[in-house]
């Protein structure tokens, strides 16, 4: 059986999200990549989703460097997105994160949201942007409490969750 070639497409200590866009919509193929990666005893949990062909992998910061094996068992070959296009390997220098926007729509949803309280826009727009706010707030904690580090405990989903 041929290894199955997977972008790399970011890392961070104790956390890997690959693409596998050749088998975007494989939902037979990323159940069994599924199974075969939770039974790697390397990997602590998995996340897959085949609507955008990922696949998260959390892991025990100390067992990282056996994580290549266990992608090798489970029939992976990672590539860094470097290694695949590498006249391209430069644009990461000023990539920017989804933390970053994150933060970028946050203070502008936030700006937004005082604009509107004090035209009197209380209920609808004022309290929609809000909301908004709440959940970027939320969303940027929880990444950034799992990029320091802390125990992370992912939502219980299925082999058929949302990344």
């Amino acid at each position: 059986m041929t290894p199955e070639t997977a972008r790399i497409v970011h890392r961070s200590t104790g956390r890997l999200r690959l693409r596998l866009p050749q088998r975007r919509h494989d939902l037979p193929f990323f159940l069994s990549l599924y199974e075969s990666l939770r039974a790697q005893p390397e990997i602590d949990e998995v996340s897959i989703n085949p609507a955008t062909a990922s696949v998260l992998i959390w892991l025990d910061p100390a067992r990282e460097d056996a994580l290549a094996g266990a992608l090798t068992r489970s029939g992976l070959a990672p590539l860094e997105d470097h290694q695949l296009h590498p006249e391209h390997a430069e644009r990461h220098l000023f990539h920017v994160s989804v933390n970053d926007m994150r933060i970028v729509v946050f203070l502008i949803m936030t700006t937004l949201s005082i604009h509107q309280l004090l035209k009197g826009q209380l209920l609808a727009p004022a309290l929609t942007m809000l909301l908004y706010v709440v959940d970027l707030a939320v969303g940027m904690r929880m990444e950034r409490d799992a990029a320091a580090g802390h125990e992370h405990q992912p939502a219980p989903t299925g082999p058929t969750g949302n990344i």
